[in-house]
């Protein structure tokens, strides 16, 4: 019976190398400074943590942020990829085993609970959990005590957990394949990591982040995007989200023949299909009060569509009263929703966000 190693990042007391380890998020669209915002208030408070989202949308690294930003930053943050195992192997590799537990076990193993001891344990797609370890997972959230396969007696870890999943954790209740006290347990507080659709103007600083990582891997620190290739980015579907668009960046560093990248790199990307959506960026030409009326036209038509047209939970997001919102609906010609926006939720310690300050700005205007 074979194991697989945690990543373990056993964190020392030191301040600058933990500085140089802190997760970075690129991207100032709204979406994501409400989410990195929402973060830093609650990632102290010891509680465990649901982090949800599509693949590739970057659930691990708020999960790290969440490690460095709580008390427990200098302890260890460990990872467990629940869908990576065997279901037969998960209580072990979650609790540990003594020596002779079963057949192979020759010599006795630290779970990566107790390999977590004082730190952080991010249990990666927690929804691929079999039952039973559900079951024995619980246990260990209810009391912090953990009892290694073949053990007599129960230890104790004091253990934060993070879970994340790009399951609909609610619905699996409902279908039955996931136990409701534990997701309970799971979700105190919640995120939901929106997809890369929803907060496009970010494209252009991810993208060139990405060229200048992959450039330097590579040994071609000069490497740069062109305007007319970042434009394509800002247009192509990206299903993967934001590892798709990673992944797509370095091939073309990877490949690239001059130090500027054309769109004729992207261009003949089996992957790429082309959205009509541009990112989210200032219309011109236009005074500053007509670009700002245009943006809050478009970030109202989003949070309309995330809640159906519930104009009450809209107008609550939003940070405005009813009769504002419903104003403002009339106004901009926003009868039906437009497209999807999501940002982060964590339960009732979600902030609602405004939009009063692009309504400042345009009456100084």
């Amino acid at each position: 019976m074979g194991h697989f190693e945690a990543d373990v990042d056993v964190r020392k007391p030191d301040a600058t190398r933990a500085a140089a380890r802190l997760p970075s998020i690129i991207g100032q669209s709204m979406a994501m400074r409400r989410l990195v915002a929402t973060v830093a208030r609650v990632a102290p408070k010891d509680v465990t943590v649901l982090v949800r989202g599509e693949t590739g949308t970057g659930k691990e690294l708020i999960a790290s942020l969440v490690h460095t930003q709580s008390r427990r930053s200098q302890g260890p943050l460990v990872r467990f990829n629940c869908a990576a195992i065997p279901g037969e192997l998960a209580e072990s590799e979650l609790f540990g085993h003594v020596q002779g537990a079963f057949t192979g076990a020759t010599h006795a193993r630290r779970g990566f609970f107790a390999q977590a001891d004082g730190g952080t344990l991010v249990l990666d797609e927690v929804g691929e959990l079999p039952p039973a370890i559900q079951a024995k997972l619980l246990r260990a959230l209810q009391g912090g005590e953990i009892q290694p396969v073949g053990a007599a007696r129960v230890e104790h870890a004091d253990v934060r957990v993070v879970a994340c999943t790009n399951r609909d954790l609610a619905a699996e209740v409902r279908a039955g394949r996931f136990r409701e006290d534990l997701y309970y347990r799971l979700a105190v507080l919640e995120f939901l990591v929106p997809p890369l659709r929803e907060h496009r103007e970010d494209i252009p600083a991810l993208a060139s982040e990405f060229a200048r990582r992959y450039g330097m891997r590579f040994g071609d620190e000069g490497v740069r995007l062109s305007p007319a290739l970042v434009e394509a980015l800002c247009r192509a579907h990206w299903p993967g989200n934001v590892r798709q668009l990673e992944n797509a960046v370095a091939r073309m560093v990877a490949l690239r023949s001059a130090s500027e990248i054309g769109v004729d790199a992207f261009g003949g990307d089996p992957d790429f299909v082309a959205s009509t959506e541009p990112c989210i960026e200032l219309e011109s030409p236009g005074t500053l009060s007509e670009q700002l009326e245009a943006l809050e036209r478009r970030i109202i038509a989003r949070v309309m569509d995330a809640v159906a047209g519930n104009q009450s939970e809209a107008a609550r997001r939003l940070g405005l009263n009813r009769g504002s919102l419903i104003g403002r609906l009339k106004k901009y010609g926003l009868a039906k929703p437009c497209v999807r926006f999501v940002a982060a939720r964590s339960g009732s310690d979600m902030p609602t966000g405004s939009i009063s300050s692009l309504a400042t700005a345009k009456a100084a205007a």
